[in-house]
């Protein structure tokens, strides 16, 4: 994807139905003819939903995301055996279906 303009707005509101406000922002970014944008809200603290999905953070300790590399002596590289297999092809099917349709330059 190609982004050559783009702005971030970040709002704190109190505590109050946020349902209006986006009807608001809809009729503002139409006017401003802005087609794509995205509003969040209600995001989840990621200290709270990492303690609720792995039952506390004492996994962090040993947790060492490394341990998913084999050194391929071939290539003299590293490469995730459960990513890629040996002729380093994807093992999972696109998950980006119709992306040829998109200009997705990354």
């Amino acid at each position: 994807m190609k982004f050559e303009n783009g702005i971030m707005i970040k709002l704190y509101f109190p505590d109050c139905q946020i349902d209006e406000f986006e009807r608001l922002f809809d009729l503002l970014f139409e006017y401003m003819e802005i087609d794509h944008y995205v509003i969040l809200n209600d995001l989840v603290n990621g200290e709270d939903l990492i303690k609720s999905t792995f039952n506390g953070l004492k996994f962090l300790e040993t947790y060492n995301p490394l341990a998913n590399l084999v050194w391929n002596d071939k290539d003299k590289r590293w490469r995730n055996h459960k990513l890629f297999n040996e002729n380093f092809e994807p093992v999972y099917p696109d998950m980006l279906f119709g992306k040829k349709n998109y200009d997705l330059d990354f």
